[in-house]
């Protein structure tokens, strides 16, 4: 009796086994040309309050896409006084944003730091309220705005992929693969063979899955690398930011 049902127990393994394997290793390759379009915030709206001197006062930080490049405006209001407005600039670093500004006001450069749903909003030398709390700001989503792109991607043979967005002139090329139940396709900021904007090892990299009935592909998220120098100047491949598509756009062959 014991042995028959440990037979059974053993075919009933050696099922399972198989099932798993076939339905692990049949994944249905893409092939030819998806197009879709991806939205990104075209300017950003982070507010919060900040407590000086007793006095409670409000920071504003909008940080912009915008043909000219990546603009930050800051804005103080403390209560009483005239309301400080400050331009500069801002640029993504390892997993945070710095922001600059050139006005010989100091501090000259913040960093934006996000804290789960929060961003820390800090300097070199520390910045806190006058508890010591850490300052933080939230997205303010009714003021700051996305804007679509439009979106594609090539399946060729060998495992190679080209990558379109916003124009034709920016065609980049790489490879693709599966990553378990995922497609991952990985291009380089290239365009013709040159380097866009000195990035010459900025890495994109498109995480997409199936839809459900197999006519078009889930663009899940984008992940953004590049690398870093170390203090004894050798470089490094580090995280630098990733954009998680709650709305997961569709793509839908072309």
């Amino acid at each position: 009796m014991t042995t028959g049902i440990l037979i059974k127990n053993i075919r009933q393994m050696i099922f399972l086994l198989m099932v798993f394997c076939f339905s692990s290793c049949w994944q249905e390759d893409p092939k030819g040309k998806f197009k879709g379009e991806i939205k990104d915030w075209e300017y950003e709206v982070f507010e919060g309050p900040l407590l000086a001197n007793d006095q409670l006062c409000q920071i504003t930080v909008v940080l912009k896409q915008v043909p000219e490049g990546l603009v930050s405006t800051l804005f103080f209001q403390q209560p009483g006084m005239k309301e400080v407005v400050r331009e500069g600039n801002w640029k993504m670093e390892d997993g945070y944003r710095s922001i600059f500004f050139s006005d010989g006001k100091q501090p000259s450069e913040y960093f934006l730091i996000k804290k789960g749903v929060r961003f820390a909003f800090q300097t070199k030398d520390g910045l806190t309220n006058d508890d010591g709390s850490s300052i933080l700001l939230m997205r303010n989503e009714g003021k700051s705005r996305k804007k679509g792109y439009p979106f594609s991607v090539s399946f060729l043979a060998d495992g190679k992929v080209t990558v379109e967005t916003m124009g034709e002139s920016n065609i980049f090329k790489g490879t693709w693969a599966w990553n378990g139940g995922k497609i991952t396709v990985r291009v380089k900021l290239e365009s013709d063979g040159r380097i866009m904007n000195n990035a010459s090892s900025e890495t994109y990299k498109y995480f997409l899955s199936w839809g459900s009935d197999k006519n078009y592909l889930h663009l899940e998220k984008m992940l953004i690398t590049r690398p870093f120098k170390k203090d004894d100047g050798s470089m490094r491949q580090s995280w630098m930011s990733s954009l998680v598509f709650s709305d997961q756009p569709k793509l839908r062959p072309f």
